[in-house]
């Protein structure tokens, strides 16, 4: 059985790195000001047990991806294979304390001040959230085909950094909607780039993860111009978090 690398050429394998890299410098600029560098910047509110045990464990999971994504990239399966559960464990571990951490934010704010807002609000956190644990399952179901298993594991880990980016983007534009549209947009084009789509074997594979994420970029997008008009979600959202409508 090839390695997961094996199935991209080495032009696209160097693109992949690249873009992999660039990820991850996007989720460290978007999350220093209000936990890697939080002291420096003094930004958000305190941290809490639970906001400190969500960033350790995506910082944890972040690094395990990251080893795994570099030894597959060149070659080396076994290596890969060697941090298979650890990473798994984190994974779950990740979207259960994200889950939790959005809920959280929502249950604490002051509906007299707040209004519906973290009612919408809660919506991108979620859906990303499931996406990404989408793509997440895949990866695992998938484990034996490792084309299949790198295209799902690139789809879950670029869903991931949306949030992220979209934090970064606020460092040069206002907050609002081109804040949350183009961190979806940058996920869709950085899996784009380096899924290696032109690849003919796996290229059914991240063609149809491709159009995944160009369908959760479409809901959204309708999803957040029509939240006033959605009571299911707002009902939905308000049974899960405890917050009043």
């Amino acid at each position: 059985m090839t390695s997961a690398a094996a199935v991209i050429p080495e032009g696209g394998r160097r693109v992949g790195d690249w873009l992999v890299g660039l990820a991850l410098l996007l989720l460290v600029v978007g999350f220093a000001p209000t936990f890697y560098l939080k002291p420096v910047f003094e930004a958000g509110k305190p941290l809490t047990l639970l906001v400190i045990a969500h960033g350790a464990a995506t910082t944890a999971w972040i690094a395990v991806f990251a080893f795994q994504y570099y030894t597959a990239s060149a070659g080396s399966r076994e290596r890969h294979k060697t941090v298979g559960v650890i990473g798994a464990v984190l994974f779950g571990l990740v979207v259960a304390l994200s889950l939790v951490t959005a809920v959280a934010r929502v249950s604490s704010a002051d509906p007299k001040i707040s209004g519906l807002a973290p009612l919408t609000g809660l919506a991108y956190p979620f859906w990303v959230l499931v996406e990404v644990t989408f793509f997440g399952v895949g990866a695992l179901v998938s484990i034996r085909r490792p084309d299949w298993h790198r295209h799902f594991q690139l789809a879950s880990f670029f869903s991931f950094i949306a949030p992220a980016t979209a934090r970064a983007l606020r460092f040069v534009i206002p907050a609002g909607p081109g804040v949350t549209y183009g961190s979806l947009l940058i996920s869709i084009l950085l899996y784009a780039g380096a899924s290696g789509l032109k690849d003919v074997r796996s290229g059914r594979v991240s063609r149809a993860a491709l159009v995944t994420l160009g369908v959760q970029f479409l809901t959204l997008l309708v999803l957040f111009f029509s939240l006033d008009a959605a009571p299911l979600w707002l009902q939905f959202a308000s049974a899960l978090t405890g917050y009043p409508l």
